[in-house]
């Protein structure tokens, strides 16, 4: 008899759980579904290279104000309903997308689907965070992971239906009623719990404030909130050219073969889901700011050698191998970002979704401004700038990520 309440409380929490988990995979399959199409949507537009960009920059310019606004959106409607109402938003208008008949319609359906993918990143790292804290265990790396893996799969799947001669409109109106029906299934889903009033630990008492106390913790939040940006921005010129230069930095700074360059940006990736996958057991044990140490110091060293092989002309294997252990250490560093929010709402009374909305911000600035810092240092300097670029960053987020996840 005993056993009754804990059970109904499992399956409480693996409501809870299901929900974050849920927009996670809804976000990663809508990206990995759209970037297969890419191609198909330029043509359909009759766009170039120039003005494709311009219309990928839009798309940029869109995702940043959505991660500006969100926690205005949390304010709006009920904090419950603010990740359902963004993936919404972004699967309706992920349709507009690969529907827009003309290049500037396509512009506008970008820049409005990437407003819904800035709020919807904040809002579900945000509900990530509540359900973290009641279980009082590390939830953001299998969150993170479970993005990565959907979007591997969606990309998988979208290769498929290309390779098929699937309508690109079939495609993704299908894959938008798919996703969309699940994060209202996850949302809505309130399974019968049958817990005791005494079944549950009561919440902690309040206590009254202590002055002294709360203006030391503002002081030490008014030195957390740089160092929490700074790790955010710099976390963004490892990743963005890890998974968008290293291709390139293979076939033109070592002649490897196309077959060999492709496959960069693959181990790039996962490595970042191999870190997330064990990245909240790796938590539990040695906590989180030693693992952001050596997620710092596993990235420096991996660019480092890969940047001494490129300008050494070495095997390209090497670098493959310096590129993978790479993403092994960048892999922590977003999930960990985004939990901070955890310890800045407990201590700081600082709402989820803004922290979450600064993080998100600021990678979202970072990706867009590091392709225009790495193509000038490339051309003007060799392909080992792309690895120059990405130990600045690792070397950043060494200093300043065990700071702010503390």
């Amino acid at each position: 008899m005993a056993s009754a309440p804990s059970t109904a409380a499992s399956r409480v929490r693996l409501a809870d759980w299901s929900r974050p988990a849920a927009a996670f995979a809804v976000n990663g399959v809508l990206y990995g579904s759209l970037l297969t199409r890419y191609p198909e949507i330029a043509d359909r537009v009759g766009a170039d290279e120039s003005e494709f960009g311009a219309a990928l920059f839009a798309a940029a310019m869109g995702g940043l104000l959505g991660s500006l606004t969100a926690p205005a959106l949390t304010r709006v409607v009920r904090e419950s309903s603010a990740t359902l109402v963004a993936g919404a938003g972004y699967a309706l208008f992920a349709v507009a997308v690969v529907w827009a008949p003309d290049l500037f319609l396509l512009a506008a359906a970008l820049l409005l689907a990437n407003l819904f993918d800035g709020a919807h990143d904040v809002t579900m790292n945000a509900a990530a965070v509540k359900v973290q804290q009641e279980f009082g265990s590390p939830l953001m790396g299998r969150m993170h992971a479970t993005w990565s893996l959907s979007l591997t799969g969606a990309g998988l799947l979208g290769a498929a239906a290309v390779g098929l001669g699937v309508p690109v409109l079939v495609h993704l109106g299908v894959v938008a009623a798919v996703v969309l029906a699940a994060q209202v299934a996850a949302t809505s889903w309130r399974p019968r719990a049958d817990v005791t009033p005494g079944s549950l630990p009561p919440p902690p008492a309040r206590q009254r404030p202590d002055v002294p106390a709360q203006r030391g913790r503002a002081i030490r939040l008014r030195h957390l909130l740089p160092v929490l940006a700074v790790a955010a921005l710099a976390a963004s010129y490892v990743e963005s050219p890890g998974q968008e230069w290293t291709g390139l930095l293979l076939s033109r700074g070592l002649d490897a073969a196309p077959q060999l360059a492709a496959v960069a940006p693959v181990l790039f990736a996962a490595g970042l889901v191999l870190s997330r996958l064990v990245l909240d057991p790796a938590q539990r044990r040695w906590g989180a700011r030693t693992v952001a140490a050596g997620s710092g110091v596993t990235m420096v060293l991996a660019v480092l050698a890969g940047f001494g092989v490129t300008v050494a002309e070495g095997p390209a294997g090497w670098v493959l191998v310096a590129v993978t252990v790479a993403g092994i250490g960048a892999g922590p560093v977003f999930p960990l970002l985004f939990g901070a929010g955890d310890q800045l709402s407990v201590r700081h009374g600082i709402p989820a979704a803004r922290t979450a909305s600064m993080v998100s911000a600021l990678s979202r600035v970072g990706a867009i401004s590091a392709p225009v810092v790495v193509g000038p240092l490339t051309e003007a300097f060799g392909m080992a700038m792309v690895f120059a670029v990405m130990a600045t960053g690792a070397l950043l987020v060494l200093l300043a990520l065990p700071r702010a996840v503390r």
